[in-house]
């Protein structure tokens, strides 16, 4: 028999002797075993420009049909594979603190200026309809408004029906509408009181007031602002809380906010006889 290392020999120059193109852009044919004339070399392994069958110890490149790639590609895809792309693709939105439901915004006037103080003519006062109830005066009070308001007063002890009917006084007319002893009370009438509230004295604007002024103070011109909408005094954060503790009357028996006279057009606001005294 032949030698087998002559024989080896005599296949590497036969391989050395092959040429071996450029590696071009790939097709999307299907790659064909190279044949050489005169020698089958259909078990050489295609291999990268510069190495021979016997140099490349890599695996062979899987062939690939392009055609068949693509139509998978362009497959419907079914119900799970949609949720996964779409999950992977959100963007998270960056997230918006909520607000606390039914929250208005906070009232840029000043803080007098958000209570709606008006003058007011007492046109009526009644008994309670419950005669039991011997400590409330019931009136209608006309605050420049269609129709007189009906406010429940905690004032029987300090004056009698006659001295309180045909006053001018000042009313609170945004607070919220209040049940007092069954009776539907729509504001507040103000008042100064004594520390030990023997005695209470309703504050007056000047008798010549028109019903329905809204009361400013010395250095408030409060009609360029607009009073809040509605005041709950027995929440825990409303205007209130701060706005009453700076009712006074001074020396002069002058109602003030905060040391500042409450006035009208036609004057100042006052009290019959009760100085430097609370007002509520």
């Amino acid at each position: 028999p032949e030698n087998p290392r002559i024989a080896v020999n005599d296949l590497l120059k036969e391989v050395k002797s092959i040429s071996i193109p450029e590696p071009s852009a790939p097709s999307t044919k299907t790659k064909k075993t190279k044949k050489v004339v005169g020698m089958d070399v259909s078990w050489a392994p295609i291999v990268p420009l510069g190495h021979t069958p016997y140099s490349w110890e890599g695996d062979e490149e899987e062939e690939v049909d392009v055609k068949a790639a693509a139509e998978v590609k362009n497959q419907p895809q079914n119900r799970e594979q949609k949720k996964a792309n779409a999950k992977k693709n959100k963007q998270k939105a960056p997230k918006q603190k909520k607000q606390p439901k039914n929250q208005k915004p906070v009232s840029d006037a000043p803080l007098f200026a958000r209570i709606d103080l008006r003058v007011g003519h007492v046109v009526r006062v009644f008994e309670h309809p419950d005669p039991e109830v011997k400590s409330l005066w019931c009136e209608e009070i006309d605050v420049g408004e269609d129709q007189p308001r009906q406010i429940a007063s905690g004032l029987r002890k300090f004056y009698e029906k006659e001295q309180f009917q045909g006053k001018k006084i000042i009313v609170v007319c945004n607070l919220k509408p209040a049940k007092l002893k069954g009776f539907e009370s729509k504001g507040m009438v103000l008042c100064a009181s004594n520390e030990d509230h023997t005695k209470v004295e309703l504050v007056e604007p000047p008798k010549s007031a028109v019903p329905g002024t809204r009361i400013s103070l010395a250095d408030l011109d409060v009609t360029k602002f607009k009073p809040d909408e509605r005041v709950n005094p027995k929440k825990k954060k409303n205007v209130w809380l701060d706005f009453g503790p700076k009712l006074r009357t001074n020396g002069k028996k002058v109602a003030c906010f905060d040391g500042v006279p409450l006035v009208v057009p036609e004057g100042e606001c006052t009290v019959p006889t009760l100085d430097n005294c609370v007002v509520r």
